[in-house]
């Protein structure tokens, strides 16, 4: 079975049909990006990616399809790979010295968001009021500390001039215990997206992505 993949232009859109790909599905979508970023991988793989051709649908632009996201999967705190439309304000008033506080966060990297999806678009199900995000919460101060180095260290890489204050004795940031509060920031309800997982690959909704990879991937696409 094919899966189109309409308005794919945002880079979970395009982790989503690289995920796909990369399970040897075959792939509908219009832009011409994904076979100049799969170019290698579709050499070798028995995947295609085709202009045209029915299957299963899944739409980042809002236009019907069988998964729409927005509608029938929504998506919390994403942090995406370059600027586009799921850059959260956090990430773009610390970049530019500005600042800026938040709510808690339940962040999510592209990479976990983008291989849920896969799943779920290749089961052929039709869902809806499934709700996704990082199970871990994070408060914005230990955030911007994350972000704040890495993003400094980058700096420096790019100049060559690396600090032994940039590079060493950084533990993440929120690590430590936290106690259990009456009116902690609620979380969207997982259970319903972990329910649909477990039927599909028996291990359920389980992002492994850290924060702290998922924040220096984005950096790198930021800066580049």
């Amino acid at each position: 079975m094919a899966i189109i993949v309409r308005g794919a232009t945002c880079s979970l859109g395009e982790a989503v049909v690289d995920k796909l790909l990369s399970m040897d599905i075959d792939v509908i979508a219009t832009e011409d990006s994904h076979r100049i970023r799969n170019e290698t991988l579709l050499k070798y793989s028995q995947a295609k990616l085709l202009s045209q051709g029915d299957g299963y649908s899944i739409s980042f632009d809002g236009s019907k399809a069988d998964l729409v996201i927005g509608e029938n999967l929504i998506i919390h705190d994403l942090i995406p790979t370059r600027c586009d439309r799921w850059m959260p304000d956090e990430f773009k008033s610390w970049s530019t010295g500005k600042e800026y506080i938040g709510k808690p966060r339940y962040w999510l990297s592209v990479i976990d968001a983008a291989n849920a999806i896969a799943h779920l678009a290749n089961s052929g199900n039709h869902y809806s009021n499934l709700h996704m995000c990082g199970r871990r919460e994070w408060f914005t101060e230990d955030t911007q500390a994350e972000f704040e180095m890495l993003w400094e260290r980058t700096s420096q890489g790019q100049s060559g001039e690396f600090t032994a204050q940039t590079l060493f004795g950084h533990e993440i940031a929120g690590m430590e215990a936290k106690p259990i509060q009456e009116e902690a920031s609620p979380r969207p309800d997982l259970q319903p997206l972990h329910n649909a997982l477990v039927e599909i690959t028996g291990d359920g909704w389980r992002p492994l992505i850290p924060l702290r990879t998922a924040i220096m991937t984005m950096i790198a696409g930021m800066i580049g």
